[in-house]
């Protein structure tokens, strides 16, 4: 968040909030007021029996507004008293108002978090799904040129000036002419007509630096990722304002070779192109070469296949024939002159709109003749990008909503039209409509008006992203519940503790004559006050680092820079939620306990034992046993059973199951925590038993058998309890979420890097190729390739039944290469398995195994494998059977680089048995389209930005279809982990936020406990105990609950991972299934014991400080003034 978003947006919703708060107080104080009014008075209808009381009392309604306007006026006039009053009391007891302070600050921190969090993230998921689009919108001229002109200009110059309107609007951000795509006038992808559109199209290239005789234009890939518009390498003309800015920058992202110009002029000077990598690999043309001249086609007339006579007659060029749209296009050519290659980019597929990959090159190469022709031509439109930070992002619905009245507004507005009769004909009146939108545009012809045809390329894009953003959400707000339920358990307990302080000196200011409202009115200002100050606190902090959170790669690992611009700030109705929960729930809480203080007996008010509800204990119990419930489930089913219990665990019913495993943590965190509070309480008690014999605690052991009664130290032991469950929790799952994206990795790409070649090649060919790359790229990091390896693929049938098996082959040595999982083979040691596959072992998918019989370890299987030679006639004929025979070695999940889905269904063996079945002259010849290659340590940096750039120089190579580095790959699987479903960053903001609460719960309750025992401490001093037995009294006591609570704490955090695993593992499987990995990880626990003794230790220097601090202030007070309670 920039200073300028804080002070325009953040701080004035800030305000009107607060504002709209105060409001909404007063007129819920009216409403309670009037409806306690209106109850009197029909008071005598719904208690009879008391209708003869309220008879002999004459209501008078004006007597009723005179004592409300005194009472209003009253409290107006003593606001100011109130208000003294209330900084004077906040100031006194700072240890309670840092209660009040700590709850509703960490409950603005955390709701407001989770809230910018989610409007962060869904503006970087609209970012990233849109991220290989540069346009979000292609402007036409809303009239083709086949009619009378009316509305278009063949002016290019005055038709780039339009862009200053469009970037004068806050929706766009930059604007640009491009000579490209015909103009769009259609609905949709749909529309019959949407092919006719077309581009320009390149016919040749000379250089006297590279050769383009072997450089094809035919472009197939063009009809693989979209509609068939066009299926040749189209050229796009840029003018001026494409070349910087935020389309510029937008461009800039996918150079690999050379620099984007910088600017116009730059591209203008150097005659810039700019080429896609197949083109400029399949040339072998590098950065700074010239090109001598450029031909390309454009558009002039077009034909449907039933007028081809007509077409042939009057179309005196080139005449293009798509039959699978059934269009005939009249083409004519242009040809540019001394070009030089600025750039050379990384092709991918986007919106196909404008269609894929382009030559682009600067308009300036153009004359004012050609630019004329390709403008009554219609191929000049503008490029514009919107302000994508403006897109609404509580929905895709609302960002569809948003451009559609974009795009209404572009190209039309309110105006009157003309209605007629029917019958008649003639015109009735008018009413108002939709009508275009007309511009005026001036030249040195002078004015003229044009109208427009707004193409929106977003829309659609987003829309297939509807339901995956929907069940991300879902995930995200309820992994949040266990942080935002603590902070509203701090928060309470906060105020809860903090006003009990008052309860005895409520009772005290009664005695000597203040008055009810008076007190009341002190006391829900100091909390409102404190309040306000400590929501304003945690919602600027949550603001601001809410960005920091959304760059989140990993369990507390963040990226310098985001990938994506996000300004995640909440709307006015958003912030009023947050202040409502935060500040109107503390004040609504501190009104009901002063309203309870003011009921009490005064005598009942000084004692300092209050009558307190005895909690639900079977509730508590309840809740516990179907949480533990949920934690065995949830166990069973993850260990695929269990005693008498199968994989499906305890609970058979789906529905059932669903739900248990849903709610059941936090039935087990809610219960488990209600439960073992009372065990850690009880801590001292515990201890004491077991170290009562100690000589160290002889002198104390009597004042320790009631330690830990109080409700305060309960609700201590509780706060820990919640906060370290939830450490422990977010620590867990975290650190298991960063190793399943690193396995994910390894399972995906296979090894450092993974090449698809257009041909098979031997070993030796498709290192050549590599080492092409290692040598241009140069970089020390990769110098030769350490191994490499391929998974040979085959056909052989059981000798037996004649059953054919598709067979994998994995050389020796494959595990130097290969980046093996022990999920992923039998057992989990890779080289046992693999010293089994090269003696004749062989392994089965699911689906293999089944067809096989499901076979016991050890049981042999004879595979034949049968050669075939064609005769005269060209039929197969079987020329030979070899034999192999293998042993069952278990069931593997996947091979690394290769889908789990194939895996499935295959045997893999050894080279022994290929050699056996093959003979050593064909496995010594072996080729294959994809090799993996071992080159250095991918887990450094050094290494990863090296394997990078040596994917992207392969993919610009000729003969190659695929290049992948494991560095890409594991950022990629980060990103989806932290962009798309939220968790590094939710986890990394739970443990962070938990840490904090646990340590400062700690320290401020532990304050407040304390502090309301000074005058029990007095009393041990008074009957003759020592200052040094009265520290190892406290010290004893409060560590033990400490100590208890801790461990009772961290246990039931592990528990609760554990629980939550199942829900993880559901929604994780949906993710990868979305994204298209078919390689589900499973979820096994990491237990990070050094995050977690780090947060306990802090929380223990924490209590350590409070109880030095605290207790060593109680010893030097005076005991009189204690005793007598002042």
């Amino acid at each position: 968040m920039n200073l300028n978003s804080l002070f325009s947006e953040v701080i004035p919703t800030m305000i009107s909030a607060w504002i709209f708060l105060i409001i909404f107080i007063l007129l819920f104080g009216v409403s309670i007021t009037g409806a306690r009014s209106i109850y009197r008075l029909i008071r005598p209808l719904v208690e009879p029996e008391q209708k003869r009381t309220m008879d002999k009392e004459k209501f008078s309604l004006e007597e009723y507004f005179k004592s409300w306007y005194q009472s209003f006026r009253t409290k107006w006039l003593g606001a100011p008293n109130n208000i003294r009053l209330a900084m004077q009391s906040a100031w006194r007891g700072r240890e309670r108002g840092l209660a009040i302070f700590a709850g509703v600050f960490l409950s603005s921190l955390v709701i407001t978090t989770v809230l910018a969090y989610a409007v962060g993230l869904n503006q970087g998921f609209f970012q990233f799904s849109l991220e290989n689009d540069v346009f979000d919108a292609k402007i036409d001229f809303q009239e083709d040129p086949t009619g009378n002109w009316e509305g278009r200009t063949n002016d290019s110059a005055l038709w780039e000036s339009f862009c200053d309107d469009l970037t004068d609007r806050p929706e766009f951000s930059d604007c640009g002419l491009v000579f490209g795509r015909q103009g769009i006038r259609i609905n949709g992808f749909f529309d019959e007509n949407f092919a006719n559109p077309q581009p320009l199209n390149v016919e040749a290239v000379n250089s006297t630096t590279s050769d383009w005789t072997n450089v094809s234009w035919d472009y197939s890939e063009a009809s693989e990722n979209g509609p068939p518009i066009n299926d040749q390498r189209t050229i796009r003309f840029y003018g001026d304002g494409i070349w910087d800015g935020e389309l510029g920058e937008r461009h800039s992202k996918t150079i690999i070779f050379g620099d984007w110009p910088s600017s116009a002029i730059d591209a203008q000077l150097n005659r810039s192109i700019v080429l896609p990598s197949k083109i400029a690999s399949a040339a072998s043309i590098e950065v700074g070469d010239k090109i001598d001249n450029l031909t390309f086609s454009y558009v002039k007339d077009i034909y449907g296949i039933t007028d081809s006579v007509q077409a042939v007659e009057e179309c005196n060029s080139i005449l293009d024939a798509n039959f699978e749209i059934g269009r005939l296009f009249c083409k004519d050519t242009i040809t540019v002159t001394n070009l030089t290659v600025a750039a050379i980019y990384e092709e991918s597929f986007g919106n196909p709109t404008l269609l894929f990959n382009p030559l682009m090159v600067t308009d300036s190469v153009l004359n004012d003749e050609q630019k004329t022709i390709l403008m009554q031509n219609d191929h000049g439109y503008l490029g514009v990008s919107v302000d994508r930070t403006q897109l609404p992002t509580s929905s895709t619905r609302a960002a569809t909503a948003w451009l559609s009245d974009l795009q209404r507004n572009i190209e039309s507005v309110r105006g009157d039209v003309p209605v007629y009769d029917i019958s008649t004909g003639n015109q009735t009146g008018t009413e108002e409509d939709w009508v275009p939108r007309y511009y005026e545009l001036e030249n040195e012809s002078g004015m003229i008006l044009i109208s427009v045809e707004y193409t929106d390329m977003i829309s659609g894009t987003i829309q297939f992203l509807n339901i995956f953003l929907g069940i991300i959400q879902v995930f995200d707000y309820i992994l949040v519940i266990p942080i935002v339920a603590l902070s509203f358990v701090v928060l309470l307990y906060g105020i809860r503790l903090s006003l009990e302080q008052r309860r005895r000196e409520v009772a005290i200011h009664r005695v000597i004559g203040g008055t009810e409202d008076n007190l009341s009115r002190m006391m829900v200002m100091e909390v409102f006050g404190i309040g306000t100050v400590a929501w304003a606190l945690g919602f600027l902090l949550a603001t601001g680092a809410v960005e920091i959170v959304l760059r989140a790669v990993g369990f507390l690992r963040f990226t310098d820079e985001g990938d994506f611009n996000v300004d995640p700030i909440l709307s006015l109705g958003s912030t009023f939620v947050v202040i409502l929960l935060t500040v109107w729930v503390s004040y609504w809480r501190g009104t009901v306990t002063t309203r309870k203080f003011l009921s009490m007996e005064i005598d009942e008010g000084v004692r300092k034992i209050p009558n307190e509800r005895k909690p639900n204990y079977i509730l508590h119990w309840l809740t516990f046993i179907l949480g533990l419930l949920a934690f065995a489930e949830s166990w069973i089913q993850s260990n695929g059973g269990y005693g008498p219990w199968g994989s499906s665990g305890i609970v058979t019913n789906f529905i059932l199951n669903a739900i248990l495993l849903l709610l059941g943590p936090f039935f087990l965190w809610i219960g488990g925590a209600l439960v073992l509070s009372r065990i850690g309480a009880a801590g001292p008690q515990i201890l004491n038993r077991l170290f009562g014999w100690s000589p160290a605690i002889s002198d104390i052991r009597r004042g320790l058998s009631g330690s830990g009664s109080s409700s305060s130290v309960s609700s201590l032991s509780l706060i820990l309890l919640l906060t370290l469950s939830i450490v422990t929790l977010a620590a867990v799952q975290g650190h298991t979420g960063t190793l399943v994206d690193e396995r994910t990795t390894n399972a995906q790409n296979g090894a450092d890097v993974m090449v698809q070649f257009d041909t098979a090649l031997t070993e030796e060919q498709a290192r050549n190729q590599m080492m092409l790359s290692i040598d241009s790229i140069s970089d020390n990091q990769i110098n030769d390739i350490s191994s490499m390896t391929s998974v040979a693929r085959t056909l052989t049938q059981t000798k037996e039944e004649g059953i054919s098996l598709l067979t994998w082959v994995v050389f020796d040595g494959h595990e130097n290469t290969l980046i093996w999982d022990s999920q992923a083979i039998p057992g989990d040691d890779i080289d046992e398995i693999s010293e089994t596959w090269r003696n004749g072992g062989y392994t089965a998918g699911g689906d293999a195994r089944s067809t096989l019989g499901r076979p016991s370890i050890g049981k042999s299987l004879t595979l034949q494998y049968t050669t075939y030679e064609l005769n005269s006639l060209g039929l197969p004929v079987e020329t030979g059977t070899t034999e192999a025979t293998v042993n069952y070695a278990g069931k593997h999940q996947w091979v690394p680089g290769i889908s789990s889905i194939e895996s499935d269904s295959v045997i893999v063996v050894g080279e022994s048995t290929y050699r056996e079945l093959l003979g050593n002259q064909i496995v010594d010849s072996h080729t294959s389209s994809i090799w993996m290659f071992e080159l250095c340590d991918e887990r450094t940096d050094e290494c990863s930005e090296a394997l990078e750039l040596l994917s992207a120089d392969l993919k610009s190579n000729s003969g190659i279809v695929s290049a992948s580095d494991w560095s890409t790959a594991h950022e990629q699987n980060e990103r989806n982990g932290g962009l798309i479903f939220g968790t590094p960053g939710l986890l990394s903001m739970m443990f962070v936020v938990a840490a904090l609460a646990s340590v400062s719960s700690a320290f401020v309750f532990l304050s407040l406990v304390l502090t309301q025992r000074k005058r029990e401490l007095a009393i041990l001093q008074a009957i003759g105990a020592s200052p040094n037995q009265v520290i190892r009294l406290v010290l004893f006591e409060i560590m033990s609950i400490l100590l208890v609570s801790m461990i009772l704490g961290v246990t039931l955090g592990l528990a609760v991972s554990e629980s939550f695993n199942g829900f993880f593992s559901i929604f994780g499987f949906i993710f990868q299934l979305f994204l298209g990995q078919s390689v589900p990880i499973d979820r096994n626990l990491v237990w990070p014991w050094l995050e977690i003794a780090a947060v306990n230790g802090l929380v223990l220097v924490a209590v350590i400080l409070s109880l030095l601090f605290t207790t060593r202030r109680a010893l030097d007070s005076d005991l009189a003034t204690v005793l007598k309670g002042e």
